[in-house]
């Protein structure tokens, strides 16, 4: 496989972070962020303690550092709404100056407020700073909106050169001559984001033959990640090229073997279904919406959050229909604790939208994981009422099950296999998470039988594998093939702690200590504060001798253990070791459920 040609994407990313240069983080020797010099810091911030002193019910808008204080700690938090507002207090009393502009602007845009971000851009363009690149950006997809593509055309010439410019340029000028009817895709080849966009414009203008040679081009020199195979993969199931459509599909499964919704595709490929996987670009406004989609799902997977959070807004304000960008929205709101605005913006999501289901399972699922189990299960409740959703009672079981109520958990599962009458291969972890429920509630025999279904029907997924080939070797039996199982699972999932663990925890069960210290170790340094890990690897190295670093081992997996049940038969080995039947007899744990019992690539996997 080709190297994937990131030279645009590098520059992008590391050079960018667009609002580290429009100082959003900018900060003063002492590590604060520094204020702009024409606001009175120490005067304003002794107004703004005797405001508080005060108790004044509002002091919003006293002054201007008081607001731009106030708009920072809100920002610093990820509430854009409530720090656009405080930077409209600042630009009321401080207007036209071009730092605090830039800022306001970028705000606005990642509240959601596009007409005055649009607006603030025009203020900026016309004064002091004509050139610059975002708030051109701005006014390019304003530009757009309108259908006003000459104006488009004029906006992105008077954009700079160099760092976010060098990836974005080619793609609104190919883009903007798409529009008014030219095809123009010679400068789309650096990357793998550039190629797919000179696929969607080929698409959008018919041109078959270029489609073509840019698919293979695609495929020949873009393809590193599941997303990338995934996206080509959909086009050639398009254009009903099923059999290279496969090729990629499975590709991007092998990489990522935990997304259901690929292995999905897999199958369709395979029974030569015709597929709508593919959404053409209707419209040039639409393509660039897609543009700048690209570049925040880019920024979010580098963590640059509030820069992927502005081009999102971008995006959706191009295309109210983009699902995958309020779904990114969502993503980030919820990994910087904004619980709230992810629901509500899964929860914007229409009926009519294919993605419907899926976005209020999500949001079911943060409402869980803020200790809302009884609301997520009424939001799940009424997908499998009112839309005969399966997976909502699928997840149900899984709300259940992580709140170690199992007895609910193996409820809600038979009642999902109830309503589809048999469990096929789309629905094969239904298999897997009632297993593990059965296991945790003492019924081995039916968790038994449900794993191996799962297997079967997943027969290389590192987590069935692991989980069954664990809790055969707990029990003792089946050591042999638990090793070859487990061994496939850590080629699959090399760095997972607890896989890793279960290999060295296999070994150690069939006597094979030496071989099990290496593969315990490196467990340990995946999981450094797992109790168990570091059991198991004080139990083998007192078996190979190597009784102090054993009893050191215990003390950390005593200093860790959060199940209290652990703990005497830890402190008892730490005060006396262990015998030849403590040996055969160690401490041990449940088979691990190293993931949450759902597919958790898939369900993070954009629409």
């Amino acid at each position: 496989m080709k190297t994937w040609k990131t030279v645009a994407l590098i520059g992008f990313i590391a050079g960018l972070s667009a609002l580290n240069y429009y100082g959003f983080k900018k900060l003063d020797p002492a590590g604060e962020e520094a204020l702009p010099p024409q606001i009175g810091v120490e005067n304003d911030i002794r107004e703004i303690v005797a405001i508080m002193q005060t108790q004044t019910p509002s002091y919003e808008g006293s002054s201007a550092a008081g607001s731009y204080l106030s708009g920072r700690f809100a920002q610093r938090h990820h509430d854009w709404t409530t720090a656009n507002r405080y930077m409209g207090y600042v630009i009321e009393k401080d207007q036209g100056d071009s730092a605090l502009l830039k800022r306001a602007m970028v705000l606005a845009m990642g509240a959601g407020q596009y007409d005055q971000a649009i607006s603030l851009a025009g203020e900026i363009t016309n004064g002091d700073e004509p050139n610059d690149t975002l708030a051109q950006m701005f006014l390019i997809a304003g530009s757009f909106k309108k259908q006003d593509y000459e104006n488009a055309k004029a906006h992105i010439g008077a954009m700079p050169q160099g760092g976010l410019s060098d990836f974005i340029i080619p793609l609104l000028k190919s883009w903007s001559d798409a529009a008014v009817g030219v095809y123009n895709t010679r400068d789309l080849r650096g990357n793998s984001i550039h190629l797919y966009h000179g696929i969607l414009i080929a698409e959008y203008m018919d041109k078959t033959d270029a489609l073509e040679s840019m698919l293979v081009s695609a495929v020949n020199e873009g393809i590193v990640t599941p997303e990338d195979a995934e996206r080509i993969a959909d086009i050639y199931m398009h254009i009903g090229e099923n059999d290279r459509a496969l090729e990629l599909y499975s590709r991007a499964y092998e990489m990522d073997p935990e997304n259901s919704a690929l292995m999905r595709k897999v199958e369709a490929a395979k029974n030569g279904e015709q597929s709508n996987l593919f959404i053409r670009v209707t419209s040039p406004e639409e393509g660039v919406a897609e543009a700048f989609y690209d570049m925040a799902r880019l920024l979010a997977q580098e963590y640059s959050d509030e820069s992927a959070r502005v081009f999102a807004r971008v995006a959706l304000y191009l295309n109210n229909d983009l699902t995958r960008a309020r779904f990114l929205l969502a993503d980030i709101a919820s990994r910087n604790d904004r619980s709230e605005d992810a629901v509500t913006m899964y929860q914007s999501v229409k009926p009519t939208d294919e993605a419907f289901l899926r976005a209020r399972r999500r949001a079911a699922d943060i409402l869980h994981e803020q200790g809302g189990s009884r609301e997520a299960i009424a939001e799940l409740e009424s997908l499998a009422n009112e839309y005969k959703d399966i997976d909502a009672l699928i997840q149900i079981g899984d709300i259940y099950r992580l709140d170690e109520n199992f007895k609910e958990a193996i409820k809600a599962y038979n009642r999902a296999e109830k309503e589809l009458g048999t469990i096929g291969s789309e629905h094969w972890h239904l298999y897997y998470v009632r297993g593990m429920s059965y296991e945790q509630n003492g019924q081995w025999d039916k968790a038994e039988k449900d794993l191996l279904a799962a297997l079967s029907l997943q027969p290389d997924h590192p987590y069935v594998l692991n989980y069954l080939g664990y809790a055969w070797t707990d029990q003792g039996k089946n050591l042999e093939q638990s090793l070859e199982m487990i061994k496939r699972a850590v080629e699959l999932r090399p760095g997972d702690g607890y896989i890793t663990d279960s290999l060295g925890w296999v070994y150690y069960r069939m006597g094979r200590y030496a071989e099990a210290v290496p593969h315990l170790e490196m467990a340990v340094e995946l999981m450094p504060y797992d109790p168990v890990i570091n059991d198991h690897l004080g139990d083998a190295y007192w078996r190979v001798g190597r009784t102090l670093e054993a009893e050191f081992q215990w003390k950390r997996a005593m200093n860790n253990a959060q199940d209290e049940s652990l703990i005497p038969a830890i402190e008892d080995k730490i005060i006396n070791g262990m015998s030849e039947a403590a040996a055969t007899s160690p401490t041990t744990a449940k088979p691990k459920d190293n993931n949450d019992g759902r597919d958790k690539a898939a369900m993070n996997h954009t629409p």
